[in-house]
């Protein structure tokens, strides 16, 4: 039998988090407060303590949110058919949809990155570092395909795959303060693109 799904549920955790997000960006973590998100998603303070059991759970749902949307694309295009160029090539043009869908999520993930420690406890910490090890980790696993297929150089796959995760988190930054300035599509895809040519064989 087929998963019932909950519409109430879902719409309310949509308000929950909307209004959450938005707080967050204006006001910054600290300065906000569950009676606030409440007020903002025009529900019960209550309601949102059947949902998340802190304002830490919360924020922390908004950031693993995106960074499982980044994480997923890349685990499907490592374990997806074709060459490791032609499936690289398309996570690539995908991530780069992504950060145009998720622009006010990336915003506010910098934001808590920069006092990563203060906002978050140590369990949430280590929960947020686990994602970038499991894309870390996945990419890793793409390159070490490549090379053992013929695709690409004798490059290390590990130390390759921190080198793409840093361009890539190097340009979301630049991207985000100069955003009529910098395409982040084309400017990844460039990159990336002269990145894969330099490793292809």
């Amino acid at each position: 039998m087929a998963k019932r799904e909950n519409p109430v549920k879902e719409i309310r955790e949509k308000q929950i988090k909307e209004a959450a997000l938005m707080l967050f960006s204006e006001k910054g973590f600290h300065n906000t407060t569950i009676t606030q998100i409440a007020e903002a998603a025009d529900l019960g303070k209550g309601t949102i303590y059947w949902y998340w059991k802190s304002k830490e759970d919360l924020a922390f749902s908004l950031v693993s949110d995106m960074l499982q949307d980044f994480l997923t694309l890349i685990e499907e295009a490592r374990d997806g058919e074709g060459t490791v160029i032609e499936r690289f090539a398309g996570m690539v043009s995908k991530v780069a949809d992504l950060y145009y869908e998720e622009t006010d999520y990336l915003r506010l993930l910098w934001k808590f990155r920069v006092d990563r420690g203060y906002i978050f406890s140590e369990e949430y910490t280590e929960k947020v570092a686990s994602y970038y090890v499991r894309m870390r980790k996945a990419l890793e696993e793409m390159i070490t395909e490549g090379i053992g297929n013929g695709e690409l150089k004798e490059v290390d796959p590990r130390r390759s795959a921190f080198i793409l995760l840093g361009i890539a988190e190097g340009l979301e930054l630049e991207w985000l303060e100069n955003e009529e300035e910098l395409s982040m599509r084309d400017a990844l895809l460039e990159v990336m693109g002269m990145v894969m040519a330099a490793f292809a064989k």
